[in-house]
C-alpha cells in the first residue's frame, strides 16, 4: 500500500521555479554569441542548399536585393542594442541591476511566435500576412509592443525566412508607429470615450 502524501509535497512555490536572470555585460554577451552562432549557422545552411540567398525590398523585382550574409553584422549588432535598451530600463526603473520580468520573456516569447506564424504563412499562404500584420495596429493600442524585448523575437523569428536585414528595416518602420499609437493615440481616444461616456 502506498503512503498518503499530501497535496502540499507536490506543490512548488512559483517562486522557486523562477530563474533570476540579470541583464549584465556577461549575460549580453552570451545571448548575442549565442545569436551569431545562430546566424552563422543559418548562413552555412543555405550556402551548403546552393547559395545564400538574397531577397528583394518589399518582395517586389523592381526593388534592389540584399544578400543574407549581411546577417552576420546587423543582427548581432541590433541584439546587443536591444538588449541595452532592456538593461537601461531596468536600471531606471529600480536605480540598479534587476532581473528580466516575465512579462519580458512572455512579449519575446509571444512576438517569436507571431513571427514564425508570418514567415510560414508567406511561403504558403502569401495573402494572409498582410491580415495579421493589420492586426499588430490594434494591438498596439493595448500593449507596449514597441519595446525592446518585442522588436528582439520578431527579428530573430524571421531571420530565416527573409535573412536579417529585411525584419530589422521592416521593425524600425513599425516601432515608431506603435509607440505613437500606445502613448498618444490610445490616450486620445480614452480621452473621447471619456467625455461621450
Amino acid at each position: 500500500m502506498l503512503p498518503k502524501w499530501s497535496h502540499s509535497t507536490y506543490t512548488i512555490r512559483r517562486s522557486q521555479l523562477k530563474m533570476k536572470v540579470i541583464l549584465n555585460s556577461r549575460t549580453k554577451i552570451l545571448i548575442t554569441t549565442i545569436v551569431t552562432v545562430f546566424v552563422i549557422g543559418l548562413l552555412l545552411l543555405e550556402h551548403l542548399q546552393g547559395g545564400v540567398v538574397s531577397h528583394h525590398l518589399l518582395a517586389r523585382k523592381d526593388m534592389p536585393k540584399i544578400s543574407n550574409w549581411w546577417g552576420i553584422l546587423i543582427v548581432p549588432l541590433i541584439t546587443w542594442v536591444l538588449l541595452t535598451l532592456i538593461q537601461k530600463r531596468h536600471i531606471r526603473s529600480a536605480n540598479k541591476q534587476k532581473s528580466v520580468s516575465e512579462q519580458e520573456i512572455y512579449g519575446f516569447i509571444g512576438a517569436f511566435i507571431f513571427g514564425v506564424i508570418v514567415t510560414i504563412l508567406f511561403y504558403n499562404a502569401p495573402e494572409l500576412p498582410g491580415y495579421l500584420m493589420l492586426m499588430t495596429f490594434v494591438l498596439a493600442l493595448f500593449m507596449r509592443i514597441y519595446q525592446p524585448e518585442y522588436y528582439l523575437g520578431f527579428i530573430l523569428s524571421m531571420t530565416y525566412g527573409f535573412g536579417g536585414i529585411l525584419p530589422v528595416l521592416f521593425g524600425l518602420v513599425l516601432i515608431p508607429v506603435y509607440m505613437i499609437e500606445y502613448r498618444y493615440i490610445r490616450k486620445g481616444l480614452f480621452f473621447i470615450f471619456n467625455k461621450i461616456k
